[in-house]
């Protein structure tokens, strides 16, 4: 089994969105808290027949709360969860994860990157990864319980999840995400 898995959505899920005056209320990457549940609307009423998932993907990471309140998620190292009100066919109570704990994973050098660019100031960006490689030796740097959710911070398109963290969801056969290996990963398919 892989180490590091990434989250796809893999049912038809309506596309959802915060309403304008809460737009910038629950960023993926810096923590915020609020006092009341934010809520997340569906941005095409012609999605309104889509059932709802345990777990969506977009705009971040969500899960239902009743589920995340019998889980093991709510300590983890650089990670916080909103409450969010899902509006869709009525109301439903989610968590929404944001992420601040970056870690360099990705292997610059045995990572197949269409485009890759470091700043003068250190700052990296990456997109259009043909096949990931997660460095092994960063990794073993860290301490597991500070990398059980991370992102990488050259590239914030996917959350790396560890496969503990993976298992408590999977073996509860949950709908709405699968999770596919990071290793070997690409953004382009295949």
């Amino acid at each position: 089994m892989s180490e590091y898995f990434f989250a796809r959505e893999n049912v038809d899920i309506a596309c959802y969105v915060f309403p304008d005056e809460h737009i910038d209320t629950v960023p993926g990457y810096s923590f915020t808290y609020p006092t009341a549940p934010v809520p997340l609307v569906i941005q095409y009423d012609s999605e309104v027949g889509c059932s709802v998932p345990d777990i969506f993907e977009m705009p971040a990471f969500s899960i239902r709360k009743s589920i995340f309140n019998t889980i093991d998620l709510q300590a983890i190292a650089g990670t916080n969860w909103v409450d969010i009100d899902l509006v869709h066919n009525g109301h439903h109570e989610f968590v929404m994860l944001q992420v601040t704990n970056q870690i360099k994973a990705i292997d610059r050098v045995n990572s197949n990157i269409k485009r890759y660019r470091k700043d003068d100031d250190g700052d990296e960006m990456m997109s259009g990864i043909r096949q990931l490689r997660i460095d092994p030796k960063v990794l073993a740097e860290v301490e597991l319980a500070q990398r059980l959710i991370f992102i990488d911070p050259a590239w914030y398109k996917q959350v790396f999840f560890h496969k503990s963290v993976v298992e408590q969801l999977t073996k509860l056969k949950l709908t709405g995400v699968e999770f596919i290996p990071a290793e070997g990963y690409s953004d382009f398919g295949g």
